[in-house]
């Protein structure tokens, strides 16, 4: 992507004043990136076309290690978590075009416990997130294994004060890794879905559990999931058409991070013995501009669709936070 020289230059962003009881308003740079950036013009991948993007950083303790988020249908508004129990409220600037240029509005809260305690330790390590209705949200962990609601209200003004009520439990969450749990949360309708990152068994299929949000008292139900061959599943989101778009990554030392942007689509997730397998929507590779993403979220912007996705930089100087934006055409 061309840069226009405005907005190649270092933007600083930071909240409006708040008070000493409020939570953290940090500043945080964001740079505009190029997707590719050895042909900074070269826009399209698979089947979307990238709609501009940022590298985001800033000094404040709390930023980092984002691993989950979801955006305002209208794609106005950013609510994301981080696997150090955090929460990220913000507002998405955009550009007459519609691509992705600047944050505004950031504002970043601890995740408390049942007590009202800032979660620490163990039990800090949020990976999912997923809209529930009415300002409920479900927050998937790893380490310490469950999903927890929280009730933050329609417009997130709560994420200071809201305390987790209980959810039901992970089956075989003492069968799973430490760090390769329930990586990612989607609801769909009356359904929510939980993705595991990585085979319960090695060798087989990775397990998406649907959990029915009207018969709580029913166990889950479980489907295989056949990912790209040395991926992970990162990410989930509702496709607004009934399907899940699915996120995949892949690192190794000596290539780095591979992205895979998939969709189950409606008609796949309505067979129930399927074993699934995401469609191909969009690779990302070393050579682009690319990281640990793990948060991917669904918007209309001026009418078109968008796929964002938020990379989790593990708070390592050798990482970064990266948010893209992808026009994906009907």
């Amino acid at each position: 992507m061309a840069l226009r020289p405005a907005l190649a230059a270092l933007m600083v962003l930071s909240a409006a004043g708040c008070g000493a009881d409020a939570p953290e308003a940090p500043q945080v740079r964001a740079e505009p990136v190029a997707l590719f950036p050895d042909d900074t013009g070269r826009r399209g991948v698979g089947a979307l076309r990238y709609a501009g993007g940022l590298a985001l950083a800033s000094d404040s303790p709390l930023f980092g290690g984002w691993s989950a988020m979801e955006v305002s249908e209208d794609g106005t508004r950013l609510l994301a978590i981080s696997d150090s129990a955090a929460w990220m409220t913000a507002r998405l600037v955009y550009d007459e075009a519609g691509d992705l240029t600047g944050l505004a509005d950031i504002v970043i809260t601890p995740m408390l416990d049942t007590d009202g305690a800032p979660l620490s330790g163990e039990r800090a390590d949020a990976e999912g997130l997923a809209p529930l209705g009415g300002g409920r949200y479900a927050v998937s962990f790893e380490r310490d294994h469950r999903i927890a609601v929280y009730e933050i209200g329609e417009n997130w003004s709560q994420v200071e004060t809201a305390t987790p009520s209980s959810f039901p439990g992970l089956p075989g969450a003492d069968r799973l890794r430490a760090n390769a749990g329930a990586e990612a949360l989607a609801r769909l309708g009356d359904q929510l879905f939980a993705g595991i990152e990585d085979p319960i068994v090695d060798g087989q299929p990775n397990t998406l559990w649907r959990y029915d949000l009207s018969r709580l008292d029913t166990p889950p139900r479980s489907a295989a999931v056949t990912l790209t061959p040395g991926f992970g599943l990162t990410g989930l989101t509702a496709d607004g058409e009934g399907g899940l778009l699915v996120v995949e990554r892949f690192w190794a030392r000596d290539v780095g991070n591979r992205i895979v942007l998939g969709r189950l689509s409606a008609e796949a997730l309505s067979e129930p013995e399927r074993i699934l397998a995401p469609e191909p929507l969009a690779q990302l590779e070393p050579d682009m501009t690319v990281d640990n993403f793990e948060a991917v979220a669904l918007a209309q912007i001026n009418g078109d669709r968008r796929i964002l996705i938020l990379s989790d930089d593990n708070f390592n100087d050798a990482q970064r936070t990266l948010l893209l934006s992808f026009a994906w055409p009907d």
